[in-house]
Formats: C-alpha cells, structure tokens, sequence
C-alpha cells in the first residue's frame, strides 16, 4: 500500500471515528437532558424542535464518517443514503423505547420529528452531488429549509402569543386572537371551540366548552403572566346558555404545589343561567394552602372543572382577568 493510500485510509478511519462521536454524544443528549420548563410553551416547542437538527446532524455525521463512495456511481450513493437514514430513524425510535422503559417522556411525535430531521439531511446531500443541476440544487436545498421553518412555526407561533400575553396583562384571556387556544388544555369529558361573541360587551369571540357527564369535566389553564402579586381579585366571566344551574370549582397552583388537595386554592361557584363573574380574592387564594402561603409571585395553574357531572353542559367563557 502506498503513503497515497495509507493517508486516505487514516483520514477514512479518523472521519469514521468521529462521526461516532458526534452519534453517541447526539443520544446521550437526547436521553439525559433535563426538561423544560413545562409552564413555558415556546420552550416547550423549541424542546420538541431540537430533535429536527438533532437528527439532521445525525445523518450528516455518519454520511461524512463513512464516505467511501463519493465518487462513484448514483445508485449507490443513493442506496447509502438511504441506509443512513434506516439507520437513525433505528436511533430515534430506539432512543423513545429505552425512555418509556426508564420511565421519562417518551413521545411518538419525537419520531416524527427526527424523521423530518432525517429527510432534512437526506435533501441537502442529495442537493451537493455532482450530477445534480442548479435548478433542482436549489429546489432540494429550498425543500429542506421549508421543512426545518414548518417544524419550527410551533416554537415561533409560541413566542408571538408570549409577547400577546403579556400586552393584555392583567387580562389573561379574551379570545381576541385564536392563538389564545392554545393556552389551555381540556379534560378527556371535555371539548372547547372559539365562536363569534353573542354579546357587544364580550371580545370579538368566546370559548364555548362542552362538558360531557364525568367525575372532572372542565379546562386548564396553563400558559399566563405568573406573576399575580398587587392584584386584588381574578375574574372569570361567563355564560351558562343552559336553563338550569350548575357548580363550578375554580383551583388555583403554584409551581411550588405538592398535588395534595389541601396545598391549593380550591373554590366552587354555583352557575344560575345567564351570564356570571365569577370573582375569587387573591386574599384567599394567598391563604389557602394548610401549611404555607401560595406563591403569587408564580402562580403556575388555573383549572376550571364541574365535579361529578351528571348531565352534559354547555359554558361561555368570555373573559379571564386579574383586578386591583
């Protein structure tokens, strides 16, 4: 063997042993990493679009450590790159099994985002080789960018209703903007859609939630300015359509809550037909928990539920808001 052929092979070997590298600190990113703040939406989604260029540098790792074939004949390079690909989407879906079977957050939709990661890849090498003209270099390379900036529009869509949120402030919710949906969550008993307001002293929509019978149909409300401290009250303002009344319980958290009952704010509010605002002291809500003061300063939940619900209801909600 030649000093040419020993050198080629020596750099083979090195680029091999650091695309291994890369790999395996890749993995071992993606299973220790601590969670995000799970009170933070756009931290949330920038947490699930990391897996996109995760997984792209993946693919480009192992292409780059073990190009043998650069120069030789499409069908292989293609072939090999789809081998690639087979072989981190095993990564991905190994790395979700081994987080379900320790008992952290494993999630399918991960899956799928390393696959958009993988196709990501995929399209820009295939954009680099030699044979491929300028026109369609650009059409693959623009492909994988509209790929990457789709699977980032959570995170950015997170980001603009933050900046909404905290514009409104001291109103937490008024559905002028349908991004507000995305503040809250729904029990399984429970479906929510936004519609015109029925009534010129509402916003310009409502949050109409159908509560089916169950033991915790209601919302959550998660994602908000934390900070409540120098405000008097929270406001809910709300219809029942119906023709007879119901109970409402309000519960209020904050970060610091241990999930015991006597660690909250929990407050219930009989519902006549028509329209209620439903005002809770901050007083009280300061004071509820047994053996300490509630944090205003980061208040982290608001739910909103009927308990042991018989029959189906219907609530419009209209506005949430904090008082002085």
């Amino acid at each position: 063997m030649n000093t040419g052929s020993v050198a080629i092979t020596g750099a083979r070997n090195t680029r091999g042993r650091l695309a291994v590298v890369v790999v395996g600190v890749c993995i071992a990113v993606a299973i220790v990493a601590p969670d995000p703040d799970p009170y933070r939406r756009s931290l949330l989604h920038f947490h699930d679009f990391l897996h996109v260029p995760g997984f792209a540098l993946i693919v480009g790792a192992l292409l780059v450590g073990f190009d043998t074939a650069y120069d030789t004949a499409r069908r292989r390079r293609l072939w090999r790159l789809l081998g690639v690909s087979a072989v981190a989407t095993v990564i991905g879906v190994g790395i979700e099994l081994f987080q379900s079977l320790v008992g952290g957050s494993a999630d399918p939709w991960d899956v799928a985002r390393d696959g958009g990661g993988i196709v990501i890849a995929g399209l820009w090498a295939a954009s680099r080789w030699r044979e491929v003209r300028v026109a369609a270099r650009r059409l693959l390379r623009s492909a994988a960018l509209a790929l990457a900036v789709a699977f980032l529009l959570p995170t950015l869509g997170a980001l603009l209703d933050e900046a909404h949120a905290r514009h409104q402030f001291p109103v937490l919710a008024d559905f002028s903007t349908r991004a507000e949906l995305t503040r809250f969550g729904w029990s399984i008993q429970s479906r929510a859609v936004l519609e015109p307001a029925d009534r010129a002293d509402s916003g310009p929509r409502v949050l109409h939630l159908f509560l089916s019978p169950g033991t915790y149909p209601g919302l959550t409300f998660e994602f908000f300015p934390r900070d409540w401290r120098g405000w008097s009250h929270f406001v809910l303002v709300c219809t029942n359509p119906g023709g007879a009344p119901f109970p409402l319980t309000i519960r209020i958290n904050d970060l610091k809550h241990n999930q015991e009952y006597t660690d909250r704010y929990n407050g219930t509010f009989m519902l006549a037909p028509g329209v209620s605002e439903i005002r809770v002291p901050l007083a009280d809500v300061e004071a509820a928990p047994r053996t300490r003061k509630l944090d205003l300063g980061n208040v982290a939940l608001v739910v909103a539920f009927s308990y042991n619900l018989r029959e189906p209801r219907e609530l419009l909600i209209r506005q949430i808001r904090l008082e002085r």
